[in-house]
């Protein structure tokens, strides 16, 4: 019976071919973008979760609160693992992770600039599951001066000699013996180290034990017994901050405590649970585009099917008649929708190997879609196919099999035939869904455009950030300024410790000099030379810039922003005594010399904070210059020669201010592009069904316009008949996504301090887009229907 079904729905897939194509083609490319978000969820979600301990892992995230604001990072101070470790019994393993930037490796002649390095305890290959391939798990660790690589690392520097007990030297200053060689890290893994060096080896030479006030990158993770309550550990966690850093936290005027923070938890939420940072939202923006795009296929089946009752209605009445059951019907027409959305799902395969490419260079990952770890996905997707066919399918077969035969067949059907609320609606649903994607991908443009040409501030043009190794003394420091300044092409030089479009390395509590702590502020705190203000070209709004001919300048003297002002409520700010209280003793008391105008020196998606200015040269990390314009490539070889000539060591590392600012926006810049993407797809898709329904519409209709004819309608009447209806449903389309689209993309927008607004011509632009395309995916329809003779159309049954 059921190969009966196959049989038939197969012949009759074949007797209309353009429906068929047009069914095919859009669930095809349906499902195939389905496929491709399917893929990039399952990675995003796959993250962290191949450790065999992983339900028990978690990491130790600080929280702290200043001025009522909770801030949530994903950091903990040196101290904090073994403490943890010797005082709460439920915590089995402490592990720390210390990333510093990038080291300088050297093996014989070979020397690389490595960044993917941290300091690890000896616990890491017991806690985390990273395969030792060579060395012993338990000890590679332990000692001073030892290091773990990757698989990949051992035959870059060594190749086919076996690395262990070999030297490398790291930046030029000591040396580390290679103790084990790890599988390299897998790709769907937040920790992605090719090489580990022992914590011994940082700890060497300093206490670390005191320093509860310091917070540098230096991640903190700990196993738990299995079944351990993590509810329990937090609330001991609090009576743990209240005895090491209560009394320092006091001091810089803040509350301070820790939150446990699961493995799987830390991709999706890489700042904490509760913090801003989230990608969830991302996820949730693609499974929506999904559905979007799987729903306007399917709406095209049920419409094309449903707009065939007519011709298909003489079937099912004789069949009835004939003794056939409304459940074989209903399985006939299931099987023909199931087998068409199984041909579908193989011309998906292919359109999804076909985009993945693409596809993976837009969310810059590397998925892959055939392979054995994916058999049980594509069975799932296979699955999905079958859904999806039964969904398609499941509105026609139940509104078929339904016909009544004696109306069928006494020729009283007519009446049936004028029920086509239902596929307006489906047409209308499908325009919305399209309409939205549209005006969604207009405001993520304009949204760019508007961070890319906002003015932040500060002239960013030609500033070239390089990056100083820390090896590198404050003398060498100044002395590399001078002779790249020296250099025509560079206007201004400045050494500081903030990478202008990447980050600000510190921020401490500043106030009113003899103020109380619980009236401070968190301030941003940029060193510099006297140069910085002049080579940034930031617009000084009261007072004056830092001066080398002012002696107390390098000393006592601060420049602030004018957030800082405003959050230190300075009514006359200029001659102000304020303090930098960075902890310890080294309280810096001065006066306010000078207000700068706001800039954002980071993403214009966060508002401006309080950025105080000082001068402290020998905390730079890296020199700022301002080039002439001019042929960059030139300047860039020129300052090359120079750094070779003062650092020959270390390479040439450097970043123009204006793309590491463009970089801040790729998560934005890969949304649009994919609204983009997938808002053609969904028209186009539409418009293959509003193409079909066209052609089944003038089928039907093909009396009534023959007899139009003879009673002398031209052939731009009877187009604007057949176009009219269809336009119609756009227009409704228009009305109904407009309010949709408006409260999606307010809600999206409304995380950003810097935003546009939602302008009523963004809506026109999408529904003259939407009308434009149907209009002329109808009219070609329409005009063959109204050129046909007249005679022909006549005597058509």
């Amino acid at each position: 019976m059921f190969r009966n079904y196959l049989k038939i729905a197969f012949r009759h897939l074949l007797q209309h071919k353009t429906i068929t194509l047009i069914n095919i083609g859009g669930l095809a490319i349906g499902m195939a973008c389905c496929m491709l978000i399917v893929l990039f969820v399952q990675d995003e979600r796959s993250f962290n979760n191949f450790h065999t301990n992983g339900e028990n892992i978690y990491r130790l995230n600080s929280v702290t609160g200043v001025g009522g604001k909770t801030e949530y990072m994903s950091v903990a101070q040196f101290p904090a693992a073994p403490a943890l470790k010797a005082e709460l019994s439920e915590v089995q393993l402490a592990v720390r992770m210390l990333e510093q930037g990038s080291f300088l490796f050297t093996y014989g002649d070979k020397k690389f600039l490595e960044e993917k390095v941290a300091y690890a305890d000896p616990d890491v290959f017991r806690m985390f599951s990273f395969p030792l391939l060579a060395g012993n798990k338990v000890t590679a660790l332990k000692e001073p001066n030892t290091i773990v690589i990757s698989e990949s690392m051992a035959r870059k520097y060594f190749g086919n000699q076996d690395p262990i007990g070999k030297m490398l030297r790291v930046e030029d200053e000591q040396d580390c013996q290679v103790t084990g060689v790890m599988k390299d890290m897998p790709l769907n893994s937040d920790m992605r180290y090719d090489m580990l060096i022992s914590f011994s080896t940082f700890e060497k030479g300093k206490d670390l034990s005191k320093l509860w006030f310091s917070f540098t990158s230096n991640y903190t993770y700990v196993m738990l017994p299995a079944g351990a309550s993590m509810a329990n550990v937090n609330r001991d966690l609090k009576a743990f901050a209240d005895r090491h850093v209560k009394e320092i936290a006091t001091g810089f005027s803040m509350t301070f405590g820790y939150q446990l923070q699961p493995l799987s938890h830390i991709h999706l939420h890489p700042d904490g649970d509760g913090g801003n940072a989230s990608r969830l939202q991302v996820i949730y923006i693609y499974v929506a585009i999904a559905i979007f795009i799987i729903l306007i296929a399917c709406i095209n089946f049920m419409n094309l099917a449903t707009a065939r009752a007519n011709e298909r209605s003489m079937e099912v009445g004789l069949r009835k008649v004939m003794g056939a059951a409304r459940k074989s019907l209903v399985l006939q027409f299931l099987s023909e929708a199931v087998l068409l959305t199984l041909m579908a799902f193989v011309i998906a395969l292919i359109i999804a190997q076909i985009l993945l490419p693409a596809f993976n260079n837009i969310t810059d990952k590397s998925l892959y879609l055939f392979g054995w770890p994916h058999l049980s996905l594509l069975g799932i997707l296979l699955l999905v196919a079958v859904f999806t066919g039964l969904l398609a399918g499941s509105y026609p077969a139940l509104y078929l099999s339904g016909f009544v035969p004696m109306a069928i067949l006494k020729g009283t059907f007519q009446s049936l035939r004028n029920k086509t609320i239902l596929r307006k609606a489906l047409v209308v649903s499908q325009f919305a869904i399209a309409i939205i994607l549209i005006v969604s991908t207009i405001v993520v443009y304009r949204q760019l455009r508007y961070w890319q040409q906002q003015n932040l501030g500060l002239n960013q043009e030609y500033l070239l950030n390089i990056y100083l190794p820390g090896v590198v003394d404050l003398n060498k420091k100044q002395l590399l300024k001078q002779e790249m300044q020296q250099y025509p092409a560079v206007a201004e030089a400045s050494l500081s410790n903030m990478a202008l479009g990447r980050y600000i390395t510190n921020f401490n509590p500043v106030g009113k000099e003899g103020e109380n702590n619980d009236k401070s502020i968190a301030a941003g705190i940029i060193t510099s030379d006297f140069d910085l203000i002049k080579t940034l070209g930031m617009t000084l709004v009261k007072g004056r810039d830092f001066s080398d001919k002012m002696g107390t300048d390098s000393t006592s003297a601060f420049i602030l922003n004018e957030a800082a002002v405003k959050a230190m409520d300075l009514k006359t700010p200029i001659g102000s005594r304020i303090e930098w209280r960075p902890g310890g003793n080294n309280t810096r008391k001065g006066e306010v010399i000078g207000v700068v105008k706001d800039f954002n020196y980071e993403t214009l998606q966060l508002p401006v904070k309080p950025v105080i200015y000082l001068v402290k040269p020998e905390r730079a990390n890296l020199l700022t210059l301002r080039l002439q314009p001019g042929a960059v490539d030139k300047q860039l070889a020129q300052l090359n020669k120079i750094w070779d000539k003062l650092v020959p060591a270390y390479p040439f590392q450097y970043s123009f201010v204006g793309d590491d600012l463009a970089k801040q926006y790729l998560n934005e810049k890969r949304l649009g592009t994919l609204f983009g993407a997938f808002a053609v797809l969904s028209i186009f898709i539409a418009c293959m069904g509003l193409f079909g329904l066209s052609i089944l519409i003038s089928r039907q209709r093909t009396k009534e316009i023959g007899i139009r004819k003879v009673l002398g309608a031209s052939v731009g009447n009877i187009t604007a008949l057949l176009s009219k209806d269809f336009l119609q449903l756009v227009f409704v389309a228009l009305i109904i996504a407009t309010p949709v689209a408006w409260y999606l993309m307010s809600k999206w927008l409304q995380d950003f301090a810097y935003r546009i607004s939602i302008e009523w011509w963004m809506f026109v632009v999408a529904g003259l887009c939407a009308v434009v395309i149907a209009l002329f995916t109808i009219s070609f329809q329409s005009v063959k229907a109204a050129l046909m003779n007249p005679v022909r159309s006549l005597r058509t049954d």
